[in-house]
C-alpha cells in the first residue's frame, strides 16, 4: 500500500494545481455577490444595478466552469495517465493496475466532493445569514447532542447511508467512463470514437439488465415482511431500501472496476 499513497499523493497534487484558483475564485465571487444582490433589487442607482448584475454572471459562469472542469480533470487524469503518453510511465511503476484505477478513481470522487462542497458554501455566502443566525444554528446543534434519542441516531444513520449511496454513485459514473475508454483503446484507430461508442453500449445493456430485473422484482429474496411493510416497521424499511441500493451501487462498481482492471492488465494497447 506504499506505492498506492503515493499515488495519490501524485493525483491530489495534480488536483489541487488544478483547482487552486478555481475552487477560491468561486467563495471570493460568492462573498462579493453577497454585498452586490441586495443592490441589484433594491438600489435605483444603474450603475449598482449594472455592477450587481456582472458580478452575479460571473460568479455563474465561474460555477458552471467549475463543474465543467471537474468533469474533464476526472477524464482527463485516466485518460492520458494510463492510456495516453504518460501510461508508458506509470505502467512501468511497480504497481498493479487496480491501484492506479482506484487511485484516479478515488481522487475522480474527493475532487467532486468538494467542488459540491465549494458550490454549497458559495452559495451559504450569498445567502443573507447573519452572524445570529449562525449562532442560533450552532445553539440547535447543542440543544440536539444534549437531547440525543434513538430518532436522532437513526436520522444520522440515514444521513450516513445517503452520502455513501452517493459518493458509489459518483463511482459508478466514472467507472462507466474509464471502462468505455478502456474499451476504445482495444481498437488501434478512432480510440475517442469507439469509447464514445462503447459508453452508449454499456449504458443501453445496463437499462436493459435494469429492465429486466424491474420486471422480475425482488419477491425471491426472501426478506422477511416486517423488514419492507413501511406501517410496521418504517425505520427498518428506509435502512433496507438504502442498504439495497448501495448494495446493487456497489455491485455495479465492482463490475465496472474489475472489467477496466482485467483489459489494463492483460489487453493494454497503448500503441
Amino acid at each position: 500500500f506504499l506505492m498506492f499513497g503515493k499515488l495519490l499523493k501524485y493525483d491530489f497534487r495534480s488536483m489541487l494545481k488544478q483547482f487552486a484558483f478555481i475552487w477560491p475564485a468561486a467563495l471570493v465571487l460568492a462573498l462579493v455577490n453577497r454585498f452586490t444582490v441586495n443592490s441589484f433589487v433594491t438600489s435605483a442607482s444603474g450603475l449598482r444595478q449594472t455592477v450587481s448584475g456582472v458580478a452575479m454572471l460571473v460568479y455563474v459562469g465561474i460555477m458552471i466552469a467549475m463543474f465543467v472542469v471537474t468533469m474533464i480533470f476526472v477524464i482527463q487524469r485516466f485518460f492520458r495517465g494510463l492510456l495516453g503518453d504518460e501510461g508508458y510511465l506509470m505502467h512501468t511503476l511497480p504497481v498493479r493496475p487496480w491501484e492506479l484505477i482506484g487511485s484516479k478513481l478515488l481522487c475522480a470522487v474527493v475532487t467532486t466532493l468538494l467542488s459540491i462542497v465549494v458550490a454549497i458554501l458559495s452559495i451559504l455566502l450569498i445567502m443573507p445569514i447573519s452572524w445570529i443566525n449562525i449562532l442560533d444554528m450552532f445553539k440547535g446543534f447543542s440543544y440536539l447532542f444534549s437531547h440525543w434519542n434513538m430518532e436522532l441516531t437513526h436520522s444520522v444513520l440515514f444521513l450516513l447511508e445517503f452520502l455513501l449511496l452517493i459518493c458509489l454513485g459518483m463511482a459508478n459514473g466514472y467507472l462507466h467512463l474509464y471502462l468505455s475508454m478502456a474499451i476504445g483503446h482495444l481498437f488501434n484507430r478512432n480510440r475517442v470514437a469507439m469509447s464514445v461508442v462503447a459508453y452508449i453500449a454499456i449504458n443501453a445493456l445496463v437499462g436493459i439488465l435494469i429492465g429486466i430485473l424491474g420486471n422480475m422484482g425482488l419477491r425471491h429474496l426472501n426478506i422477511p415482511y416486517d423488514l419492507i411493510n413501511f406501517e410496521n416497521s418504517p425505520t427498518a424499511a428506509i435502512h433496507l431500501s438504502f442498504w439495497i441500493s448501495i448494495l446493487i451501487a456497489l455491485a455495479g462498481d465492482a463490475v465496472y472496476f474489475f472489467c477496466t482492471e482485467y483489459i489494463l492488465r492483460k489487453r493494454l494497447n497503448l500503441e
